[in-house]
């Protein structure tokens, strides 16, 4: 499995609802409204790289009051 952490930057005063469209698609496994530069920031899931890449632009990036996403994969240590 390949995680991502994707940094969303949301249309002002809509970071919650953003957050709730997000905490409803089964790849996402967290969701968090942070401060500074991004909105909200939520760690995905998937089988691999093609599904990740996949997953942000077919089901987050389309989502209303969506303005900027961010995706860094996470790497083991």
């Amino acid at each position: 499995m390949v995680q991502a952490m994707v940094l969303i930057s949301a249309e002002p005063g809509r970071d919650r609802e953003v957050a709730k469209k997000l905490k409803g698609l089964g790849e996402v496994k967290q969701v968090y409204l942070v401060s500074g530069v991004f909105d909200v920031v939520a760690e995905i899931q998937a089988a691999d790289a093609a599904g990740v890449l996949a997953l942000v632009y077919d089901k987050i990036r389309p989502i209303d009051d969506i303005r900027e996403t961010q995706t860094m994969f996470c790497l083991k240590v």
